[in-house]
């Protein structure tokens, strides 16, 4: 999954960038992804798609995010601190922390690990032309990479 989410944001500057799914599916077809790889990467894009647009003038800081059982015993304890942390600094919005969630509920539980939540973040923020820290930027892109882009 990390490779085809790699692709994507390394060959579309954003998502509005991006071909239509069938055109995309082809396309990633052609670059040698697994049809599962591409159904999965295809569906994560129309959760992005069809998220809501949020009301930015709340103040989601006094908000609290509570996690059901199931949500619990599925995410290890680092993904839920890294999305707290992402989300104190305001690298990730509400919607994309509950779209990261939501696709770390729909992987394998031997694939839910932090790596993925950044990748998973990374899409969203790539998504929704999201701005953030570079330091944080790099650390996610570290996810994608296996090292960090700034020297």
């Amino acid at each position: 999954m990390a490779d085809v989410i790699a692709f994507l944001i390394e060959h579309f500057r954003d998502f509005d960038a991006c071909p239509p799914s069938s055109d995309l599916g082809v396309l990633l077809e052609e670059a040698g992804f697994g049809d599962v790889e591409i159904g999965n990467l295809l569906m994560l894009l129309e959760a992005l798609e069809s998220q809501p647009k949020m009301n930015m003038s709340c103040n989601a800081g006094t908000a609290m995010r509570v996690y059901c059982q199931e949500e619990l015993e599925a995410l290890p304890q680092e993904v839920l601190g890294l999305l707290h942390y992402l989300e104190q600094e305001k690298a990730i919005d509400a919607r994309q922390h509950e779209f990261v969630i939501n696709a770390l509920l729909f992987m394998p539980q031997e694939e839910v690990t932090v790596d993925m939540a950044k990748i998973f973040a990374l899409l969203a923020l790539w998504a929704h032309q999201s701005e953030l820290p570079v330091l944080i930027g790099d650390d996610l892109m570290v996810a994608l990479h296996g090292a960090a882009t700034m020297h």
